[in-house]
């Protein structure tokens, strides 16, 4: 019988632990320009995406700045492509074309 308690109390406490562990949503973002951008979006901050690269970053509100002086904003919900392409020297965000 103690054994049983034992085995039924570990079980209930995985399972809230395993209740507690909040979902990350997330988007996919590539950077089709020569800037590396450090992106703040959700409740995350100090996410980097460099020049040619394609990264996860957390689904939200996008502010993204380079240290050239070059920005971009927008939006991105859970499962979104998203790229930032370069037009006029002025970085772009759109829905990646699948």
């Amino acid at each position: 019988m103690r054994i049983f308690r034992a085995i039924m109390t570990a079980g209930v406490a995985s399972v809230v632990v395993l209740a507690a562990a909040p979902a990350l949503a997330s988007c996919r973002i590539h950077n089709d320009t020569k800037w590396d951008f450090t992106i703040e979006s959700g409740n995350t901050s100090n996410q980097r995406v460099g020049p040619h690269t394609t990264t996860s970053i957390a689904a939200g509100k996008i502010i993204a700045k380079s240290k050239e002086g070059k920005s971009f904003g927008g939006m991105c919900k859970d499962g979104d492509e998203l790229e930032v392409k370069e037009e006029k020297d002025i970085p772009v965000l759109e829905i990646k074309k699948k």
